[in-house]
C-alpha cells in the first residue's frame, strides 16, 4: 500500500500564516463597506425628514437666515448675547447656500452639511489613491468608522462637518503654507479652538520647510479668519463678548470625562497600536505622535460643560492619515478600528430611532406657521411649555416661522447657555412682554406657560418667576387648536 505523505508541521503553519492576513484584510474591507453603507443610510434618512436631531441646529439656521435678511448676527441686549452661540460667523453662513438655492426650508438647510461630509470622504479617498491598497483601506476604514461613531454630528447643521472638510483640504494641500493657512483661518472662524486640529499638519510643514513657512501661513490664517467680520451685521466686538460670556464663565465639571475618554481611546487605538511596533519611518512616527497629541488637547476642550466627544470629529481625517502611514500587518493593529463600530452601532440606532420619533414633528411646525399667517409678519412667536419634548418642538417651529417672516423674539436655548455662566437672561425680555411687542404667542396646548427647565445643564427654570408673572399679567388665552393655545395681548400696547 502506498503511503500518503503528511506535510510537516512547519509547512502547514506557514501556509496557515499566509491565509490569515488575507482573511483579516477581507474583514477590514467588509467592515469599511458595511460601515459606509450604514453611514450613508443614516445621512440620507436625516436629509429626508423635516426636523432636527439637536436643539442648537435650528438656532444656527435661524441666525444665518435672519442675517441674510438684514439682522445683526451677534447683537447684545443689556450686555448679554441675545441669540448667538459661541460659534464664529461661518457656522451661521455655511447653511445658507442650500436655502438660497432651493428656498427656505428645514431640509434645504441640511444640504450643506451633508455635502461637506461627502466632500471630506471624497477628498480623503482621492488623497489615498496612490497609497498601497491595504494601508489606504485601513485609513478609509478609520475615517468612515469614526464618522459613523460620531453620527449624527458628522452631518448635522453645525460647525463640525465643515471643520472636518477644512482639515481634509489642508491635508490634501499640506505642501502649501498658503493653502494650509487659509484652511486654518476658515476653521477657526467656525470655532475658536479649531487650530488644534491642524497641529500635526503644521508640525510636518515646519519639519520640512522650517520657519520660512510661518509668515505666509500666519498671514493667510489671520486674513481668512477676519474676512467674515468685514461683512455688514457681523461685529467682531460682539462676537468676542459673546465668546467671553459663554466660555469664560463656565465652571469645569467631570460629567463628560467618561464618554470623552471612551471615544478618545477608541480613536487613538488604530494609531497607537501600529505606532508601538516601531517599524514605520521616523517621519511617519512623528506624524502619528503629533496626531495623538492633538487628540489629547482636544479631549480637554471636549470635556468642558456643554461640549462632548463630537469635538473629536474634525480630527478624524488627521487620524485616518496617520493610520494610513502606520498601517501594520499585526492582528491587533489591523483590528484596532473595530471597537469604533460598537459606538457606531449605538449612535446609529439612537439617531434612526430619533428620526422616526420626530418625523411627525413638522406637522406642529406647519400648524404654527398657518396660525402665524393669520397675523401680520413679525407679530407672532412660539412660546414654551413645561417639558423637554414641547421645548424641542418649539425650537423647530421657531425655525419654520423665522424662515417665513416671523423672526423669533425669545430663545430658550440661549438661556440654557447663559445659565452655565450663572446668568438669568430671561428678565431682560420682560419689557417685551409689558409692551406687547409680540402681539400673539403660540404655546403648547395644556402646558404651563414658560415653565421649561434647563434639562441639559442644571435643571433650573429657564424663565424666572418675574418673567412668567409678566407674561400672565399681559397676555390671555383666546383660542386653542390641535397642538397650540393662542395667547394675545390683553391690553392696548400703546
Amino acid at each position: 500500500m502506498q503511503s500518503i505523505p503528511i506535510p510537516d508541521e512547519p509547512a502547514v503553519a506557514g501556509r496557515l500564516s499566509l491565509t490569515r492576513p488575507s482573511l483579516r484584510q477581507a474583514m477590514v474591507g467588509l467592515g469599511l463597506v458595511l460601515t459606509g453603507a450604514v453611514l450613508a443610510l443614516e445621512c440620507w434618512r436625516n436629509l429626508h425628514f423635516d426636523a432636527y436631531l439637536d436643539h442648537i441646529e435650528g438656532n444656527i439656521v435661524i441666525g444665518g437666515w435672519l442675517w441674510a435678511h438684514g439682522a445683526q448676527l451677534y447683537a447684545l441686549q443689556d450686555g448679554l448675547a441675545q441669540f448667538a452661540n459661541i460659534y464664529g460667523p461661518l457656522a451661521y453662513l455655511a447653511d445658507l447656500p442650500g436655502m438660497l438655492l432651493l428656498g427656505p426650508g428645514i431640509i434645504a438647510s441640511k444640504l450643506s452639511a451633508a455635502l461637506a461630509l461627502l466632500a471630506t470622504i471624497g477628498l480623503t479617498a482621492f488623497r489615498f489613491r496612490r497609497a498601497a491598497p491595504m494601508p489606504a483601506i485601513q485609513g478609509m476604514f478609520l475615517l468612515i468608522a469614526g464618522f459613523a461613531a460620531l453620527s449624527p454630528m458628522s452631518f448635522w447643521t453645525r460647525a463640525d462637518p465643515f471643520e472636518a472638510l477644512l482639515v481634509a483640504a489642508a491635508l490634501a494641500s499640506a505642501a502649501s503654507p498658503i493653502c494650509v493657512g487659509v484652511c486654518i483661518g476658515l476653521a477657526v472662524n467656525f470655532k475658536i479652538h479649531a487650530f488644534l486640529y491642524f497641529l500635526p499638519i503644521v508640525f510636518e510643514l515646519w519639519t520640512r520647510r522650517g520657519w520660512r513657512a510661518a509668515p505666509s501661513l500666519i498671514a493667510c490664517a489671520a486674513a481668512t479668519f477676519f474676512a467674515p467680520f468685514l461683512l455688514p451685521g457681523i461685529s467682531l466686538h460682539d462676537y468676542l463678548a459673546t465668546l467671553a460670556q459663554q466660555i469664560g464663565g463656565r465652571a469645569r465639571t467631570t460629567e463628560l470625562l467618561a464618554p470623552v475618554f471612551a471615544y478618545g481611546a477608541a480613536l487613538a487605538l488604530p494609531v497607537l497600536l501600529p505606532l508601538c511596533r516601531r517599524k514605520a519611518p521616523a517621519v511617519d512616527r512623528r506624524y502619528g505622535i503629533a496626531a495623538l497629541t492633538s487628540l489629547v488637547l482636544i479631549a480637554y476642550v471636549a470635556s468642558n460643560p456643554g461640549a462632548g466627544p463630537y469635538h473629536f470629529l474634525p480630527l478624524i481625517p488627521v487620524l485616518a492619515e496617520a493610520r494610513r502611514r502606520l498601517a501594520s500587518d499585526g492582528i491587533g493593529a489591523q483590528f484596532a478600528t473595530f471597537p469604533l463600530l460598537f459606538f457606531a452601532a449605538a449612535t446609529t440606532h439612537l439617531a434612526l430611532a430619533q428620526i422616526e420619533e420626530r418625523r411627525s414633528w413638522h406637522a406642529y411646525a406647519g400648524e404654527a406657521l398657518a396660525l402665524a399667517r393669520q397675523a401680520p409678519p413679525g407679530t407672532v412667536d412660539i412660546g414654551y411649555g413645561d417639558n423637554q419634548r414641547s421645548y424641542e418642538i418649539a425650537q423647530l417651529a421657531k425655525v419654520e416661522l423665522s424662515l417665513h417672516g416671523y423672526p423669533r423674539r425669545v430663545d430658550g436655548q440661549i438661556l440654557m447657555e447663559l445659565r452655565t455662566t450663572h446668568v438669568d437672561g430671561s428678565r431682560r425680555w420682560i419689557p417685551d412682554l409689558t409692551e406687547c411687542r409680540t402681539s400673539r404667542w403660540l404655546l403648547p396646548r395644556g402646558e404651563e406657560p414658560f415653565a421649561v427647565r434647563s434639562y441639559f445643564y442644571d435643571d433650573g427654570l429657564l424663565f424666572d418667576d418675574a418673567f412668567r408673572a409678566a407674561f400672565v399679567a399681559n397676555y390671555r388665552p383666546v383660542a386653542s387648536t390641535a397642538h397650540f393655545t393662542i395667547w394675545e395681548c390683553g391690553h392696548d400696547p400703546g
